[in-house]
């Protein structure tokens, strides 16, 4: 049942030996009424990095960009190492190793570490240190790990892939807090050439990691204890693409609408939301023309969601103060 499918020793062996010990706990679980059921995936969306970039939109064009770009960097850091150490251990999820698990949820990517708890960590912890408030952090505890408990009861992670992605979103939260100063510093320095040229590197350099970690798998198949899960592709680099995608997208936009000058956010009520809807209205339509008309290549991922987050960060602030929807900023820099 090892990840490379043959008999090693030392931190497969032991991985291998915790997940049989798992699965006891994962199998009660799942022993509770069927109106959990709902209420656990509803539970399970707030940990996503989707459900953070679906929600960064309204945040960025309605309430505050400055918390919108932090928050997003945030999540896209913890999303785009998460995605890294999947590959790199290559663990099983419960139910690819044993039947009697309930696949409650599908799942194709590798186990360890949970994305869930670790995107929540960080996003819902970059939340609570913004606020700087006792309350905020014990609310942003309480989702994680209601969040943590969702992942193990669908049956999609053991506790100890949950228990990791708390330790590396908690990780990377402090990574950002750290180096979030010194690196928009840095950044604001450099001519709007080499932002762009670095924010296209960077994402490269994501994909070609991924790569060469797959690399090192070389030869790799699922093995025949993971038979549970049925036809699966935890190999596939197409999640890895779309974040490097949204990062390149990210990137260069802000350091574009830095250049032009920012926005003002303000407003009455119908006119934010008016904001919303079209900028949404056309995202939409990008995101139908991506996944539904055109071949779903690397490169037409990657240049789609990279189009997507250009829409959200640049194309539609500048369309809304066009349409009078949105005012240019009184001060610029608002990422503080």
């Amino acid at each position: 049942m090892t990840a490379r499918g043959w008999d090693t020793e030392g931190r497969v062996d032991f991985l291998d030996e915790l997940h049989l010990a798992e699965l006891g706990p994962i199998i009660g679980l799942q022993q509770w009424p069927e109106w959990v059921l709902p209420v656990m995936k509803l539970i399970s969306a707030l940990g996503t990095d989707t459900f953070y970039l679906l929600c960064l939109p309204l945040l960025y064009w309605c309430v505050n960009p400055a918390l919108a770009l932090r928050l997003g960097l945030t999540v896209m850091v913890a999303a785009t190492t998460n995605a890294l150490a999947k590959l790199a251990w290559h663990q099983p999820r419960p139910y690819w190793i044993d039947g009697r698990v309930r696949p409650l949820s599908l799942e194709g990517a590798f186990g360890l570490p949970s994305g869930h708890a670790q995107s929540g960590t960080a996003g819902l912890g970059r939340l609570a240190w913004l606020s700087g408030r006792p309350w905020a952090w014990w609310a942003a505890g309480g989702l994680v790990g209601l969040v943590c408990v969702s992942r193990v009861y669908l049956g999609v992670h053991f506790v100890s892939d949950v228990v990791t992605g708390v330790m590396f979103g908690l990780a990377v939260l402090a990574l950002v807090v750290k180096l979030e100063r010194p690196a928009l510093v840095w950044w604001r320095r450099q001519a709007l050439w080499a932002q762009l040229t670095a924010s296209a590197a960077l994402s490269f350099v994501l994909i070609g990691a991924a790569a060469l970690i797959n690399a090192s798998y070389a030869g790799w198949s699922p093995p025949p204890a993971w038979s549970p899960a049925g036809a699966i592709d935890p190999e596939n680099l197409d999640r890895v693409v779309i974040l490097a995608g949204l990062l390149a997208g990210t990137l260069v936009g802000a350091s574009v609408m830095h250049r032009i000058g920012w926005f003002d956010v303000g407003g009455p009520a119908g006119v934010r939301a008016a904001r919303w809807l079209l900028g949404m209205l056309v995202a939409g339509a990008v995101f139908y023309v991506m996944r539904e008309l055109l071949p779903q290549t690397g490169v037409v991922l990657y240049a789609g969601y990279a189009l997507l987050a250009l829409w959200v960060q640049l194309g539609a602030p500048v369309l809304f103060i066009r349409l009078g929807l949105m005012s240019p900023a009184r001060q610029v820099q608002p990422v503080q």
